[in-house]
Parts: structure tokens; C-alpha cells; sequence
């Protein structure tokens, strides 16, 4: 490669240290996407099991659907 062409050291010094910020910064960042994926993912399998628990008439299928409606709310607020 001919001189002048090619990046400068200070450039590729000053790209490589913000590379290792975005980094570090970053695993904060994944850390709260993770947790907001999974409470909006217990979200809506409550909204599901709401949505169930109105149309199903049947005492057994209720009482199994409020034991798991309890058990997602229980770690929908362990979550936050």
C-alpha cells in the first residue's frame, strides 16, 4: 500500500479505544435488554392467559389457568 493511503496510527489508536468502551458500556445495555425482553415476554403470556380465562367456563381449565395467571404475576414482579 503506497503512504497516504492507508489509515493513520492515530486513528486506528483512537477507533480501537472507543471500540473498548462501546464494550464495557455495552454489557450494561445487554443486561437490560435481557430483563426487558423477559418481562415483556411474561407480559404477554398473561395477557394470554387472561384472554382464556374469560372465554373458558370450565372449573378445572379456570383453576389451572389462575394457578399459572398467579405464577407469571409472582415473576413478573420479582422481575422489577
Amino acid at each position: 500500500m503506497a503512504r497516504g493511503w492507508g489509515r493513520n496510527e492515530e486513528d486506528l489508536g483512537a477507533e480501537k479505544e472507543q471500540a473498548l468502551e462501546e464494550k464495557g458500556s455495552s454489557r450494561g445495555t445487554r443486561r437490560n435488554a435481557t430483563l426487558e425482553a423477559r418481562r415483556r415476554s411474561l407480559e404477554l403470556s398473561l395477557a394470554r392467559i387472561e384472554e382464556q380465562l374469560a372465554k373458558n367456563l370450565i372449573p378445572a381449565r379456570r383453576q389451572a389457568l389462575e394457578t399459572a395467571r398467579a405464577e407469571l404475576a409472582d415473576q413478573l414482579s420479582r422481575l422489577t
